[in-house]
């Protein structure tokens, strides 16, 4: 199993470190340019557009990525999804409270043909800050 992350706040990158020591696995991140937050918001309202990342490839066909929700789409994220190969997915998203519904979908749409098992858990960064943190069983 590899753990994953994109953070622009720092938020997912908490996450999966937080995951990383339930589970014994080392995080990776998926780096990308440093560009302003209006032109991420901006890239964001586009589904399914991809954004050049690197990150160090899988070691195992089982995922866990760890990211924050924005708009419909985290561009980055979307360009790892479309270029690595992946057997077990499960994409664990840090949000504020609105949307998660419809992100939900665009995600699950863009990920279920290429895996054979997908799990989306949702995470309320207001709950996060409060220590209050989800159960989740991979």
């Amino acid at each position: 199993m590899d753990i994953y992350y994109f953070t622009y706040t720092g938020t997912s990158k908490k996450i999966a470190e937080w995951l990383s020591k339930k589970l014994n696995i080392r995080p990776k991140e998926i780096k990308t340019y440093k560009l302003p937050y209006l032109i991420w918001l901006f890239l964001s309202f586009f589904p399914y557009l991809p954004f050049k990342a690197t990150f160090d490839p899988p070691s195992n066909k089982t995922i866990i990525l760890c990211f924050p929700k924005w708009t419909f789409n985290c561009p980055p994220v979307t360009y790892f999804l479309k270029k690595v190969h992946y057997e077990k997915l499960f994409l664990v998203i840090s949000y504020k409270g609105w949307g998660e519904k419809l992100y939900y979908r665009l995600y699950y749409k863009l990920t279920y043909k290429k895996t054979k098992e997908i799990k989306i858990i949702f995470i309320k960064k207001k709950l996060w800050e409060a220590g209050i943190f989800p159960e989740i069983e991979f």
